[in-house]
């Protein structure tokens, strides 16, 4: 699917119209090959967006559930595709690597279905999905 579809498909499914912001965060996140930053992705937009407005079309996305984040060991939140078809959290975990900071989805790895039932958490609990975080130090690091 080219990034053209992709943005048409996503902003269908949240139910959300196209603006030139809302498809240029899209592009950038589908272009990226980690979860970038707000800061990030700004450098990666037009001269003269407005940062209010991509802060708000980050923040929309996330509870639309059209991208998800994690916060890296800076504290920076940090943002990459979800799926807007699936109500359903994204099913990976991450991996901030504690030398250089970078965040990576683990796309090859899945959160096992039953993961919030295995640890006991009681029925008075309604966690709307897990999120995983793995602490350590990438492979470049450790070279």
């Amino acid at each position: 699917m080219d990034h053209d579809e992709l943005v048409e498909k996503s902003l269908k499914a949240a139910k959300l119209r196209r603006t030139p912001v809302r498809a240029g965060v899209l592009e950038v996140l589908a272009k990226a090959s980690r979860p970038l930053g707000a800061v990030e992705i700004l450098d990666k937009l037009p001269p003269h967006t407005d940062a209010v407005t991509v802060y708000r079309t980050l923040n929309t996305y996330t509870e639309k559930a059209v991208i998800h984040r994690v916060r890296g060991e800076d504290r920076v939140w940090r943002y990459a595709l979800g799926n807007a078809s699936e109500h359903a959290a994204h099913r990976h975990p991450h991996f901030v690597c504690e030398s250089c900071g970078r965040v990576e989805c683990l796309k090859e790895a899945e959160i096992p279905p039953d993961f919030v039932r295995s640890l006991g958490v009681g029925p008075r609990y309604a966690v709307s999905y897990p999120e995983v975080v793995l602490h350590g130090t990438c492979p470049k690091c450790a070279k």
